[in-house]
């Protein structure tokens, strides 16, 4: 899953990827793994962001892999642009730090407050009120995978999820956040 990690724009405009314990190395169309989990990410979380990069390279739709590196390149390029050895980009999966990226686009460019530092949904999908509700109920993780028909892993994203959305950071805190008063 995605976490610990750390992203930083080169003089050049690369981008270097560091997750921990790992080598750094550059984030390139190949890397996929990333580039599929941060687009899940960023479509539940920053539907906005989402729709806009969509809409800025709909051109390379037709190229899906590389639509999707130009979609997760620039979103990067625009929220964790320096190297900071204290506190990682992606500390936990759903949970990013941004940080305060030197454009000189700043207080002009169309993006910025929608790619650029983009305004987390903190509104929860139906799908993710029920994970919570049937955690509140007292079911386990594979309880309400088996419930719901999802897989353990689906869960275990709504869960991440919820956590991003509403700041939360154990299961715990949902479980006693949606505890049925039966």
């Amino acid at each position: 899953m995605l976490s610990k990690i750390e992203f930083y724009t080169c003089p050049d405009g690369s981008v270097n990827i560091q997750p921990f314990g790992e080598p750094v190395r550059v984030y390139e169309q190949s890397c996929r793994d990333i580039t599929e989990e941060m687009l899940v990410y960023i479509k539940d979380l920053y539907p906005d962001a989402f729709k806009a990069l969509s809409e800025l390279y709909s051109k390379n739709q037709r190229n899906k892999d590389y639509f999707e590196y130009r979609m997760v390149h620039r979103f990067v390029r625009c929220n964790f642009g320096e190297y900071d050895g204290l506190h990682f980009d992606v500390s936990r999966p759903g949970v990013f730090n941004f940080e305060c990226v030197r454009c000189p686009l700043k207080g002009e460019c169309q993006y910025e407050g929608v790619i650029c530092r983009p305004k987390l949904d903190n509104k929860l999908s139906a799908r993710e009120q029920q994970v919570a509700e049937l955690l509140g109920s007292g079911m386990s993780k594979p309880e309400v995978a088996q419930e719901l028909c999802i897989s353990l892993f689906t869960v275990a994203r709504h869960i991440s999820n919820i956590k991003a959305r509403l700041n939360l950071k154990h299961t715990n805190q949902i479980i006693s956040l949606f505890k049925s008063s039966e």
